[in-house]
């Protein structure tokens, strides 16, 4: 099974992002930042589609629902779990206060005899460190795998490798399988915060989108692939337990 996670950072891509999703034809599809309107975009090539939506955004005047999308060739079965929201629900996204207004959902789908989850996990602004949201978040989000057969867990988790030491929380359940060769999988061309000089640290040492598995998935051939979208795609096979 051909698999691809990626951040589209909603609609700011997509003249990059379509023509690598089409060309690539993966089996199983999980993004983030995703608008709705990929749904129709996504059905029409052939694939089953959920969606879990965390925020309404604007593009260009128009507003449209962001959140999480799993798309798969064969049907699946999909649970939406919202492992943290706002009391008032899907609220419009407001950027000095995304705590406040983005909600925090998990899909778990099974695809034949494949168990896999995909998330966009909390947002920290200093990444390397640990808040009180994240380790909220993470403890909801985690208790709720536990209930879940094994399983593939990809997304996009604001969580750097080995600086955040919330990132040993996770592989202590998981196995990072992404390459130690890759340091940062945020794309310094398409990120808003590129050509920053305070922000290079994130182009050097922030690997924040995963692909855990359990026993016993086990994958092979995973890479990260830039310049499609301010975050790398990760790809990889999986192989069938």
């Amino acid at each position: 099974m051909k698999l691809i996670s990626l951040n589209l950072e909603g609609k700011h891509h997509l003249d990059t992002v379509l023509p690598f999703l089409e060309t690539e034809s993966a089996d199983v599809v999980c993004l983030t930042e995703a608008a709705q309107d990929m749904q129709p975009w996504l059905e029409a090539r052939g694939y089953f589609v959920t969606f879990a939506v965390m925020v309404h955004r604007n593009h260009d005047g128009l507003q449209f629902e962001s959140g999480v999308m799993l798309a798969s060739k064969s049907a699946h079965t999909a649970e939406i779990f919202y492992y943290r929201q706002p009391a008032t629900g899907i609220m419009q996204f407001e950027k000095d206060n995304k705590r406040g207004t983005i909600s925090q959902a998990a899909i778990f789908a099974t695809i034949g005899d494949f168990n896999l989850a995909t998330t966009h996990f909390t947002w920290n602004p200093v990444g390397e460190t640990a808040d009180e949201n994240q380790t909220t978040d993470l403890a909801a989000l985690l208790a709720y795998l536990r209930t879940k057969p094994p399983h593939i867990l990809c997304g996009d988790f604001n969580i750097p490798r080995h600086y955040n030491v919330l990132y040993k929380e996770l592989i202590t359940q998981y196995t990072d399988t992404v390459p130690t060769s890759y340091s940062s999988s945020l794309d310094a061309v398409h990120h808003r915060a590129g050509k920053s000089p305070d922000l290079q640290k994130l182009f050097t040492h922030f690997m924040v989108d995963y692909l855990f598995t359990q026993a016993p998935y086990q994958v092979s051939n995973v890479r990260l692939q830039f310049d499609i979208s301010d975050h790398a795609a990760v790809l990889a096979d999986v192989t069938q337990p």
